[in-house]
């Protein structure tokens, strides 16, 4: 179990430590007992108590996106409403900005929830009698904010998640992915520090899923909430989160960014559940480039680029600047033209219409461009400089390897089906 893989970098907003919820009588005499061992099923069975949460730890960082995924029955949801004393946990403690909210009277922790966290469940909760403008506006109408001010506020939030001039409709009025947006901009209305999502995008399409899925990372991107992320669809969590929990029956397993997830399963049950994860949606071309054979430099002449060439038995390489600014390629073929019509400025030898990619760009997103493309894929920086090249071969290579696992699967899925109806006949 890697329930010690907390978060070591950045400014910590969330701590969660040894917490546990059991329900019923004899919830805290069996934390204090050998009992605490005990299966989710013998536990039940011995006592009649029901353990949700097992003595799971974990820290989350200001601005992260923090996922917690699992399957039916595995506490996530659990764990989330404990977090802010929704449900009462047995024992622990949840530090929220350094303080511990498990002390707080009823006074502090409705205050913490108004002004410090919103929350946004599957079910949308809005009230069916007010416009879009009063659903988004009743958190600041709690508060006591006026009238002028709360509607301006919403307004505002209400562009922000796209639903410009839909302010006066009633929810009724809106298609489902809209009335997410609209519970989305409640919570963002009061201008929260923390944002829970349980499950918020499990009831809708999976197209418009996909749609509000960016949608909320283009509003995190805007503006960097700290976001803890409850779901059971491992490729919205590999999409979503900066790291991601992984938990069963109440206990976190393993902690990791979707990268370590994917490749470094902590044990079987992870390795199962992630087997079907395609690792173009994790990869990213900052994990796959790799170090030129060799660069060359907008000082040197054409002649001494292909004696370099020649050496290494290349035929193309990348130009970059005195600062380390990706210029363009260069290949064999434009030097020797050079030579031959007296020019001397390598910048004369490019290739015209270089592709280049970011460091963060997903295998997925570099197919087209390895496609399009005969030479190496430079990554560079925000500024342009060069850190690496992927190679078109490293990119098609795994688009045919996920292709050929794609078609074994299905080919398996119908061969196991052919055998089942032979045997059905067989039986008949």
């Amino acid at each position: 179990m890697k329930n010690s893989n907390l978060s070591q970098n950045g400014e910590v907003c969330i701590e969660v430590g040894g917490l546990w919820k059991v329900f019923g009588s004899d919830a805290k005499e069996i934390i204090n007992s050998e009992k605490r061992t005990a299966s989710k099923e013998s536990l039940l069975e011995e006592t009649g108590c029901v353990l949700a949460v097992r003595d799971v730890s974990f820290q989350v960082n200001r601005g992260e996106l923090f996922v917690i995924m699992g399957l039916s029955g595995s506490g996530k949801s659990t764990l989330i409403r404990c977090i802010l004393r929704l449900i009462e946990p047995t024992a622990g403690k949840v530090l929220i900005d350094g303080e511990d909210i498990c002390g707080y009277n009823s006074k502090r922790l409705i205050e913490l929830r108004r002004h410090t966290t919103g929350m946004i469940f599957q079910y949308f909760g809005l009230f069916p009698h007010r416009s879009v403008l009063d659903n988004v506006a009743y958190g600041l109408k709690v508060r006591g904010v006026a009238r002028e001010e709360r509607y301006a506020r919403a307004r505002e939030v209400i562009a922000k998640v796209g639903l410009k001039e839909w302010e006066s409709y009633p929810p009724s009025a809106l298609s489902g992915g809209m009335q997410q947006r609209v519970g989305i901009a409640r919570a963002l209305a009061t201008d929260p520090e923390i944002l829970l999502m349980d499950e918020p995008f499990s009831g809708l399409d999976p197209l418009i899923r996909r749609q509000m899925q960016d949608e909320l990372l283009n509003i995190q991107a805007e503006v960097q909430k700290t976001i803890l992320f409850v779901t059971h669809d491992l490729d919205e969590a590999l999409k979503l989160g900066n790291r991601i929990a992984i938990m069963r029956d109440g206990e976190i397993i393993q902690i990791g960014t979707p990268e370590e997830v994917i490749t470094t399963p902590s044990d079987a049950y992870v390795r199962e559940f992630v087997q079907d994860a395609s690792p173009a949606k994790v990869l990213t071309a900052g994990n796959i480039m790799e170090q030129p054979n060799v660069l060359l430099y907008e000082w040197q002449g054409p002649k001494a680029a292909i004696h370099i060439l020649g050496t290494t038995g290349l035929d193309n390489a990348f130009l970059v600047a005195r600062t380390g600014k990706l210029l363009g390629l260069v290949t064999l073929k434009r030097l020797v033209e050079l030579v031959q019509k007296g020019g001397s400025s390598l910048g004369e030898a490019l290739e015209p219409d270089p592709l280049t990619c970011t460091p963060d760009m997903l295998l997925e997103d570099l197919f087209p461009l390895a496609a399009s493309t005969e030479y190496p894929i430079p990554v560079v920086d925000d500024e342009g400089k060069f850190l690496g090249e992927v190679y078109t071969s490293t990119v098609l290579g795994s688009m045919i390897r996920e292709k050929t696992t794609d078609e074994g699967a299905e080919a398996a899925k119908v061969e196991a089906g052919e055998i089942a109806a032979e045997e059905t006949k067989t039986d008949v």
